[in-house]
């Protein structure tokens, strides 16, 4: 299903607040964050992304003032840090494009902004990278991978199809890396092609990602690639 962004241009996901294992603003520590933030003045309009119903509202504990959403069996949106309850009456259904809501900075907020999320469920934490649902993202496919900071076969499988799909790997995408997966890893990140990953082709990488080139793969880094290849964007 394709979701229209529900913020208005020209106000964009926030860079460091996106969906994965991230450092908490508040509390300094890492989180896995279960949305994206996106800063936009107090009052500003939330459409709905696509058509739907109110399943609930809600006011208090971190989020503030919350809205969820369900657009299909499997698709739901929660916007967390409205200014107020939603006009909008649960069960009370909408089209896409319509106002919804309106962002503001309740709960645990450090400034005027929306978190959002897309879950399967209307349960906390059953969510997915939202980025691949918006209309207009590159190449964007339902997320196939799950953004846990955790590089296992199915993450590898996937850099693997991105790195045959660029002409740096030219083996089958199994999931299981060896020498022409790292070889292809340092072709793709520009660094000498020893068939080993050390601390400079791990910071090579890190800086293809955006990520802070410490050398080490956390799961801040690896959130980073997961995101990156569900996006279609590596």
């Amino acid at each position: 299903m394709r979701l229209s962004a529900p913020w208005p241009e020209p106000h964009k996901i926030n860079a460091r607040s996106p969906y994965g294992w991230r450092k908490h603003p508040i509390t300094g520590r890492r989180k896995f964050h279960h949305g994206v933030d996106v800063a936009c003045p107090v009052g500003t309009p939330l459409t709905a992304p696509a058509d739907g119903v109110v399943v609930h509202k809600g006011n208090g504990g971190s989020g503030g003032v919350t809205l969820i959403v369900k657009h299909a069996d499997d698709v739901f949106t929660v916007y967390y840090h409205l200014q107020k309850p939603s006009h909008l009456l649960k069960g009370s259904r909408f089209e896409r494009g319509e106002v919804i809501a309106h962002s503001g900075n309740t709960g645990a907020s450090t400034g005027p902004h929306l978190h959002w999320e897309v879950r399967k469920s209307r349960r906390w934490g059953d969510t997915v990278d939202p980025v691949p649902f918006l209309q207009g993202a590159p190449s964007v496919v339902p997320a196939a991978l799950n953004v846990d900071g955790r590089l296992g076969r199915n993450t590898w499988k996937a850099w693997q199809e991105a790195l045959k799909a660029q002409g740096f790997y030219k083996g089958i995408p199994d999931g299981r890396p060896g020498i022409m997966t790292y070889r292809a890893v340092q072709a793709w990140a520009g660094v000498k092609q020893d068939g080993r990953i050390g601390p400079i082709t791990r910071r090579a990488v890190q800086e293809k990602l955006g990520v802070k080139p410490d050398g080490k793969w956390g799961r801040i880094t690896i959130s980073a690639l997961q995101r990156k290849l569900n996006q279609g964007v590596l």
